[in-house]
């Protein structure tokens, strides 16, 4: 009987999240090179069938604080383990024993069931509504941009400015924000409304009086003004890049060590793009980001979904080696 009920309010989530941000127009209004949301909801299922086939090789006994640290582990990985994780993740929210919550749709998003994530998301936020959970606003609002659901994505942003963590974090909170809302902006190719908000964050992170990280805050505002730079960066192939091996440095995700990024240009070209990093959790995004950028000839290129902080800094740093090269 109780699991019936669960399974009846499982689907009963599912459609009111559908119904509620599902739009009318369906794949026609769903922007070039996206996935719909409506059709990935319609057919999201939780958990889902691959679910099943995933085996766990962990001690359910122990407790979430040991159980967390073999997730973020396995998200470090490719394939199946990641599934694995996943899986792992979803066993401990069934137990009851998976701290305040948030772990669960964020390492939903960081391993690519966006669409998952965007049903999990609601309900944590509506736990700690009041507390200024910027991160999870932040990786919400990335779910729906992922669908190309812009204003979807825009109304979450407006919930989190609303939300703003207490001080002393609050600066640094509305910094981040209004970073990630220029993210959404420059996908939406409003350059202005991205400038804007990318100039407002540059300024906004030097004045946090946040207790500690304080000495990271120029580094922030520096990957955004890269960011801000890039809006109107000229195609590579219309400069006259030299030949040679050039290395830049950016901060990623693990901030105690800086992503060293090297760029070796031969003919005037990208010939490679290699990382040297501490990230912990990835999802390939050292190794598909260079390809991205080696194949496309541009450092416009997607970010990886769940890893756009690595992906960014691998970005970040290939900018500044370029520039080095002769990039302008």
């Amino acid at each position: 009987m109780r699991s019936v009920r669960a399974l009846a309010s499982v689907l009963l989530v599912i459609t009111a999240v559908v119904a509620a941000w599902a739009a009318p127009s369906g794949r026609a209004g769903t922007p070039a090179g996206k996935p719909s949301l409506q059709e990935a909801l319609a057919k999201l299922k939780i958990p889902p069938d691959w679910l099943n086939a995933v085996t766990v090789r962990w001690d359910m006994a122990k407790p979430w604080k040991d159980g967390r640290l073999e997730v973020r582990r396995l998200l470090a990985l490719d394939g199946e383990k990641v599934r694995e994780g996943v899986k792992l993740t979803w066993l401990y929210a069934q137990k009851g024993d998976i701290g305040d919550g948030h772990e669960l749709p964020m390492y939903l998003f960081m391993s690519g069931n966006d669409d998952w994530a965007i049903v999990e998301y609601p309900k944590y936020l509506d736990r700690v509504a009041g507390k200024g959970a910027t991160h999870a606003y932040l990786a919400y609002a990335s779910c729906f941009a992922h669908y190309g659901e812009y204003t979807k994505a825009l109304a979450v942003m407006d919930k989190a400015m609303k939300d703003l963590s207490p001080p002393p974090w609050r600066i640094s909170s509305q910094a981040n924000i209004t970073a990630r809302l220029g993210d959404i902006y420059a996908e939406m190719g409003d350059l202005a409304k991205a400038k804007q908000c990318y100039a407002e964050a540059i300024r906004l992170y030097p004045t946090s009086d946040q207790p500690y990280g304080r000495h990271l805050l120029a580094r922030h505002a520096a990957k955004v003004q890269t960011r801000l730079d890039l809006l109107t960066l000229q195609a590579l192939g219309a400069v006259g890049l030299r030949d040679g091996v050039y290395t830049g440095r950016a901060l990623g995700y693990a901030e105690a060590k800086d992503m060293q990024v090297t760029v070796t240009i031969e003919g005037g070209k990208i010939a490679d793009v290699r990382v040297k990093h501490e990230e912990k959790i990835d999802l390939g995004a050292t190794r598909i980001v260079p390809q991205r950028i080696v194949a496309a000839q541009s450092l416009k290129v997607d970010a990886v979904t769940g890893a756009t902080i690595t992906s960014q800094a691998i970005v970040d740093g290939a900018f500044q080696a370029l520039k080095q090269a002769g990039l302008q």
